[in-house]
């Protein structure tokens, strides 16, 4: 499964938090659980990061003894994702396009759905015609969530292109009740090139055929 961890920080202790769950992160070696990235969200002043879950057991303790022992991590949230659809060589390129250097404007969309309109909705979705600005970099479900019921990664132009195609596009998708945007931003990658062939390998296997988001 992949799951995304918000780490939210208490006022005051921001930088020695930061600084020490990222290293945390960036040190943890494992095969049962991989950091794949963090991001910084400004607007909160929380970190949030995805990992690659390949033992829940282990992610229990890696919880635990990586994320919650460290001093100024206040409350942790963790969203779930056991399928979806992916664009997978627009996540093999994922490094690339968000560096330091790159002008692309990331950003996740959670999806509240209309029960019963569940698998309508997400083909839907999918089914959206390709944008010149836009690129989706994948549409996941988490259906068992109390945030969300899908999890959407846009990669675009700027932050406006971006938000027009949520607005014209994504909340105007039949079954779509409510969405939320949060830029993703400062980006520090911790996945190697393995882990990432290995999300694309195991995570995405069902969806072999290549027409997914183009």
């Amino acid at each position: 499964m992949l799951a995304f961890v918000d780490a939210e920080i208490a006022s005051g202790r921001d930088e020695i938090a930061r600084e020490q769950l990222l290293n945390n992160l960036r040190a943890y070696q494992s095969n049962g659980v991989a950091p794949l990235w963090v991001n910084w969200l400004r607007q909160r002043a929380d970190l949030r990061f995805a990992c690659f879950v390949r033992d829940v057991r282990e992610f229990n303790s890696f919880m635990l003894d990586v994320v919650r022992s460290v001093e100024g991590v206040r409350q942790t949230r963790t969203t779930l994702s056991f399928g979806g659809r992916a664009n997978i060589d627009a996540l093999l390129e994922l490094e690339m396009e968000v560096s330091p250097n790159s002008q692309t404007a990331a950003a996740t969309v959670t999806i509240d759905v209309e029960p019963g309109l569940d698998r309508r909705c997400f083909q839907s979705l999918i089914d959206l015609p390709v944008h010149p600005d836009v690129q989706r970099v994948w549409l996941l479900n988490s259906y068992h969530s109390d945030h969300s019921d899908l999890m959407l990664l846009l990669l675009g132009k700027n932050v406006s292109s971006l938000t027009g195609y949520v607005m014209s596009w994504v909340r105007t998708t039949e079954g779509v009740i409510d969405t939320e945007m949060s830029m993703m931003l400062d980006w520090r990658w911790l996945a190697g090139p393995d882990d990432i062939v290995d999300v694309c390998e195991h995570f995405f296997i069902q969806e072999r055929h290549r027409t997914a988001f183009r």
